[in-house]
């Protein structure tokens, strides 16, 4: 098998938690560290548009969003699970609360913590996103977030007095999604001082950050370029268009987040199902690439 490569930079929340599962599973991994701001040169020829972080590329197949690269992975390497079989639906919600509520909560009163030390621009940048990545709106948002944020950690808290993990004895998705806004926190002593006072999630916080880095090693986004130019999309058959979808395999379509960001990733579907639609689209500088992408949270019109 191709090698697993992830495009990403240290400080991406949702980087950290495909880290986590990476190390979980112990799967041997290369890191392609991409900007933090637009333009991003060497990952929009593998993505068509789609500029959030992280990426995961396997030769010519590139998949977005970590609902869609977390999958992928449990599927490469089922056991340990990820996505435990008997409670695979409220690992699902649990994740989806984290990666967009949670998540929501935890960015503002850490940015501004952080704000003296950000690269120059990166407000600027997170602006053009959304109008709610503005630095007024951030700094406004800031002390109700982290009230709401303070009642998220308690009930965290009390999901694991009496267990390791959060769905019981195993870790799973929903401690990936929840680990990394804690694991934001960990960026700013005062604020991480709320973890700390929470026995429980400061002792399951410790238990996955234990897993260390993984197995891992560095590589150039240009190797990363190179790979996806020498392979062809692989990842590209089986799937079952779902009862009553109107898209079918063939379609030129349009993909965009249905909550912030405008670009728009293009291409032909060769695979659609109730979860996850691929298109396959070209590309000068590296030819043919399979993009993957989530149906949830993503807005998919023929062009």
């Amino acid at each position: 098998m191709a090698e697993i490569i992830l495009h990403h930079y240290p400080l991406s929340l949702f980087a950290e938690k495909i880290r986590r599962i990476l190390a979980y599973k112990k799967i041997a991994w290369r890191s392609v560290e991409q900007p933090m701001m637009a333009p991003k040169p060497d990952l929009t020829p593998l993505t068509g548009g789609y500029r959030r972080i992280p990426v995961l590329q396997i030769g010519a197949d590139v998949y977005c969003d970590t609902a869609c690269i977390a999958r992928r992975l449990e599927q490469l390497q089922p056991e340990p699970a990820c996505l435990p079989p008997r409670q695979g639906g409220l690992a699902a919600i649990i994740e989806d609360w984290a990666d967009h509520r949670f998540m929501q909560q935890v960015v503002p009163p850490m940015v501004v913590e952080l704000f003296p030390a950000l690269p120059p621009g990166l407000l600027e940048d997170r602006s053009a996103m959304s109008p709610a990545l503005s630095k007024e709106a951030i700094f406004g948002a800031a002390p109700h977030a982290l009230s709401q944020a303070r009642r998220s950690l308690d009930r965290l808290e009390g999901q694991l007095r009496d267990r390791p993990f959060l769905l019981g004895d195993a870790f799973s998705i929903a401690d990936a999604a929840c680990f990394h806004p804690v694991w934001f926190m960990r960026h700013s002593e005062r604020l991480f001082a709320e973890v700390k006072a929470r026995p429980a999630l400061a002792a399951w916080f410790a238990r996955i950050e234990g897993f260390g880095p993984g197995d891992v090693r560095q590589m150039t986004p240009a190797e990363a370029l190179a790979i996806a130019r020498a392979a062809e999309p692989a990842d590209v058959a089986g799937g079952e268009t779902a009862r009553g979808e109107e898209l079918r395999p063939g379609d030129a379509v349009i993909i965009k987040a249905d909550d912030y960001g405008p670009e728009e990733s293009r291409g032909a579907i060769v695979r659609l199902s109730a979860d996850e639609i691929t298109v396959r689209r070209h590309d000068a500088s590296v030819g043919e690439i399979a993009l993957h992408f989530p149906r949830a949270g993503y807005r998919v019109t023929r062009q």
